[in-house]
């Protein structure tokens, strides 16, 4: 990572690597060629093919890691094109993004029209459901409405979605079903036999993360996303961190870098536009800014050294969005939440980020219960904000931009800039989604050296997920638990439906045998296996003999502890210290 104080380097592209690579398997001192003559052919024409044939692959390898970083020159300068037509109405409405409450998006439409906005957030009340879960139907419907809106305007409008996995998942079956991020954590250290001593090289197999994102993206794209505010840079403090927890890819700041870094990529990858949150870090602080403003008492130096490495990764290797949260620092700006600090976004552009940061959603306790819904959007365009998220109040909130910027209280030229970065942004999109770019869902060549060949599908993806994935943090590995069938407690009606149809494919007998308790967020005594579903570090206040951490409550997920509790090895490792039991950590 580069140091704040050093000066920058040439932002690093996967391609770079893989040049190196390839041309090092190939290279050897070659002889000159002939000025004249006839072809060449033998060792050193061949040679001299491979290296060509290297130097292709990697130049190709460039070109797409390229393309899903973000939006390109061109992009920029049509954005700029654009914005420069626009009146201060057209301004103050692209740089907001609206929520609604209903599954009928007409009246979201019309305000998109309207107000110019530059698109809306889907949130669980928005999604249709039926007797087999999401409507897909009627989702795709209500998404193509949104799409029209505006549609004599040539930037489309952003259509986007909180879609984590786990526990943040809005749009769930019959899509395919994803565990917590904190399972790519865990899965990345079994693929290095649990050491929890690994270097960078190690975590270069990026491939479980990239695929699971991009066939996540995927579907989401064909619906009619174009946005997910997703995945999370969050480096979490284990127990004590409230509010993200199995949100996060673990506990340790350079893993957590490398997998949002491929989570994001992936995402590009099928089609969206991702963002890294939410800086300047959520999961080290002990306060949920949904309810309350939390306060990050840590150094500069403290930050610098882990909560800020993913963005500071992300920010050198290009990425499309990242969203500021709503966290107080005191060391940058004393009794202003960041989303709102002048200080924090200076930081964050100080780490190279050069493309949307978008707020956190404005209606939140942090934000309402200190600042007007109109005067916060004002003052976070003023700070540095580029999107802002879901105003408690849109209307009022472009009202009062609009207001800001003809007194004079808000400069024009930030408004206008913001407005070029979020409409590069959707061009680069769009340009992504229909392949017009070199990688994307819709590209020619989507050729990724390394990815095996079982991640070719999601069922395939989540199924690799969830074996490698699954942790065995008590007991003895590879004990058939099961052998003389099962009873299943805890967890939700469809947790034990879920494991009790898992536990009948794999031939164990259900109602009788050993208790698996299932736990969600909160611990419960008894049984003879305790299973964590979401994180881990609940098992520390359970009391059977095996305890196993699952991460995500998925059809596969279970398939996966069916396995294990039939006497299969868990491969994964914890991800974050549970207990007396530090990340790395597994029983087998």
């Amino acid at each position: 990572m580069t140091s704040p104080g050093a000066p920058r380097r040439p932002r690093p592209l996967a391609a770079a690597a893989l040049l190196g690579v390839l041309l090092l398997s190939s290279c050897a001192p070659t002889s000159e060629a002939p000025e004249e003559g006839p072809a060449q052919s033998g060792p050193d024409a061949q040679e001299e093919a491979a290296q060509a044939e290297a130097q292709r692959q990697a130049e190709a390898a460039q070109e797409r890691e390229a393309a899903l970083a973000g939006p390109s020159p061109e992009h920029q300068d049509r954005a700029s094109a654009i914005v420069a037509e626009y009146s201060t109405e057209e301004l103050a409405g692209a740089v907001l993004v609206g929520e609604f409450a209903s599954t009928d998006a007409s009246a979201m439409a019309a305000l998109i029209e309207e107000l110019h906005l530059a698109g809306s957030i889907i949130m669980g009340d928005n999604v249709p459901r039926g007797p087999q879960g999401v409507d897909t139907e009627a989702l795709a419907a209500e998404l193509q409405t949104l799409a029209e809106a505006g549609a004599e305007r040539e930037v489309p409008p952003m259509i986007s979605v909180d879609q984590e996995g786990g526990l943040v998942t809005r749009v769930g079956a019959p899509l395919t079903e994803w565990p917590a991020p904190m399972a790519y954590g865990a899965a990345a250290l079994s693929e290095t036999g649990g050491s929890a001593d690994q270097t960078e090289a190690e975590l270069d197999d990026d491939a479980l993360t990239r695929s699971g994102h991009r066939f996540l993206a995927a579907e989401l794209q064909e619906l009619g996303f174009t946005a997910s505010f997703a995945p999370n840079g969050d480096v979490t403090v284990g127990a004590a961190d409230p509010t993200i927890g199995s949100r996060s890819f673990g506990d340790d700041a350079e893993a957590v870098s490398e997998l949002a870094l491929s989570g994001l990529r992936g995402l590009a990858e099928g089609g969206l536009a991702g963002s890294i949150k939410h800086f300047p870090g959520h999961g080290s602080v002990t306060e949920d800014s949904h309810q309350t403003l939390p306060v990050q008492d840590a150094s500069l130096e403290e930050l610098r050294s882990r909560d800020w490495v993913p963005f500071a990764e992300a920010a050198d290797a290009g990425v499309p969005m990242v969203m500021m949260g709503h966290i107080e620092v005191p060391a940058l700006e004393a009794g202003t939440p960041s989303s709102l600090s002048a200080a924090a976004y200076a930081e964050l552009r100080d780490l190279g980020h050069d493309g949307v940061v978008v707020t956190d959603a404005l209606n939140m306790g942090a934000i309402v219960q200190g600042y007007g819904g109109d005067q916060a959007a004002v003052l976070a365009l003023a700070a540095g904000a580029d999107l802002l998220l879901m105003p408690a109040d849109v209307r009022g909130a472009h009202a009062g931009i609009v207001a800001a910027v003809e007194s004079g209280e808000l400069d024009r030229s930030r408004v206008t800039a913001a407005a070029e970065r979020v409409v590069a942004l959707q061009l680069w999109q769009r340009d992504l989604a229909s392949g017009e770019l070199a990688a994307g869902p819709g590209a020619e060549d989507p050729e990724h050296p390394g990815r095996p060949e079982e991640l070719d599908s999601a069922e395939e993806t989540a199924e690799a997920l969830g074996r490698s994935s699954i942790t065995l943090v008590e007991g003895r590995c590879e004990a058939d638990l099961a052998a003389n069938g099962l009873q299943i407690v805890g967890g939700t009606e469809q947790d034990r439906s879920r494991l009790a149809a898992a536990a009948q494919a794999q031939g164990i007998a259900v109602g009788e045998g050993a208790v698996v308790n299932l736990i969600g967020e909160s611990a419960a005594a008894g049984g003879d296996v305790a299973v964590a579903l979401d994180r881990p570090e609940v098992l520390t206040a359970a009391d059977a003999p095996t305890r196993i951490a699952l991460y995500g409550r998925t059809p596969e997920s279970f398939q996966a502890l069916a396995e294990v509790l039939a006497g299969g090895e868990a491969a994964g490792a914890l991800p974050v210290a549970v207990g007396e039991e530090q990340r790395g950590h597994s029983s087998c």
